[in-house]
């Protein structure tokens, strides 16, 4: 059995690793346009990789009925359990985990190790062009010649932070064979803000930021706010665009209390006292309330500097194993379908969860 997968990044490479594992006499390669395998994980939180999380599910996914099945099937757990099983021991903040060396890089190169372990085959600098069936199986085009699979997985990601890879180019080959997609955004990104923020840009803030879609209230959390020229960032920023997303980027306000821990009204003089004397300032003069200051969603920063891509392979053109509807023996997974997560490790979560689905459901 040769299976082909389209994509070295960490879904890709999740998913060689445990169909070879489950199935040691199978064929696996890898294909990937980049340089190196996982080229994106290298930036994984800030550099530290913060793969997983042992919170909640509930809240936290789009299109949840669709993805909390796959999740709730391969767990933290047991991510850390392989992980430690390739030589990646783990360690917590509250519910965050990372690799122990808190280095994104230790977690690429003991996957790429593995892989070499394993016998999987890689093929680098090489970008897919097409594929077509042949036979029952498939011929798929790159620029380094015609390579046949039984089978292919499809993990070519999403749109976002394309100088790691991500072009969305798996969009468009899709697109040529016919699939539906949704519409994409960016998101867990900055946004833009109606408001004018040049004059606080590079400026933080530890508040409590709420969300509304109209009257609604989408999300409430506590975190680092980051101005910048054109508008907001930070964590809780990121997080705030996924529910901006599922809101449909309708009627959006970010409501910010600069000082959720003062009980009380503050008296604009006073301001200087709580909060950088630059934010004070611009506070004053625009004459904002520093427990209620209202920003206006105009748009979001684009895809460069997003973390994920919302939006994808419509969930309608898989079956419950995550295979083609249209098409047998081919497969997808990670950021290409349209599930996405919060911060937090939730969407590497997601890219093992589905891999390892794959992986289970791939037999002959």
């Amino acid at each position: 059995m040769n299976i082909g997968i389209i994509g070295g990044g960490i879904s890709g490479v999740y998913a060689a690793l445990q169909i070879k594992e489950l199935h040691p006499n199978y064929n696996v390669e890898i294909i990937d346009h980049n340089d190196k395998l996982n080229k994106k994980i290298y930036a994984t939180g800030n550099g530290r990789c913060n793969f997983a999380n042992s919170s909640s599910l509930e809240g936290k996914y789009s299109n949840p009925t669709f993805a909390l099945p796959i999740l709730k099937e391969h767990t933290y757990e047991d991510i850390i359990k392989y992980f430690n099983h390739i030589g990646i021991p783990s360690t917590f903040e509250g519910n965050n985990a990372y690799p122990m060396s808190k280095c994104a890089s230790t977690v690429g190169l003991m996957m790429e190790e593995r892989v070499n372990q394993l016998g999987i085959k890689v093929k680098l600098n090489t970008k897919i062009i097409d594929y077509k069936t042949n036979n029952g199986g498939f011929i798929v085009h790159t620029n380094n010649g015609d390579f046949k699979y039984d089978k292919i997985v499809i993990a070519l990601g999403g749109k976002s932070s394309s100088q790691l890879g991500s072009d969305g180019s798996g969009f468009e080959l899709l697109k040529k064979q016919g699939y539906k997609l949704t519409d994409l955004y960016p998101v867990l990104c900055p946004v833009k803000t109606k408001e004018n923020t040049k004059l606080v840009d590079g400026v933080r803030s530890q508040v409590v930021l709420s969300t509304y879609s109209g009257n609604i209230l989408l999300n409430k959390e506590e975190g680092e706010l980051l101005f910048k020229d054109k508008g907001i960032s930070g964590i809780v920023v990121f997080n705030a665009t996924h529910y901006v997303n599922i809101a449909n980027r309708k009627d959006i306000t970010f409501h910010v209390d600069f000082v959720p821990l003062v009980k009380g009204r503050i008296k604009q003089d006073d301001y200087i006292s709580y909060v950088n004397p630059k934010l004070a300032k611009y506070l004053i003069d625009n004459k904002l309330d520093i427990h209620n200051t209202v920003f206006t969603f105009k748009d979001f920063y684009d895809f460069s500097v997003a973390h994920v891509t919302y939006g994808g392979l419509s969930i309608n053109e898989v079956n419950d194993s995550l295979e083609s509807k249209k098409e047998k023996n081919v497969y997808f997974i990670g950021e290409i379908l349209d599930v996405n997560g919060i911060c937090g490790g939730y969407n590497m979560m997601w890219a093992f969860a589905s891999a390892y689905h794959v992986a289970k459901r791939i037999e002959i």
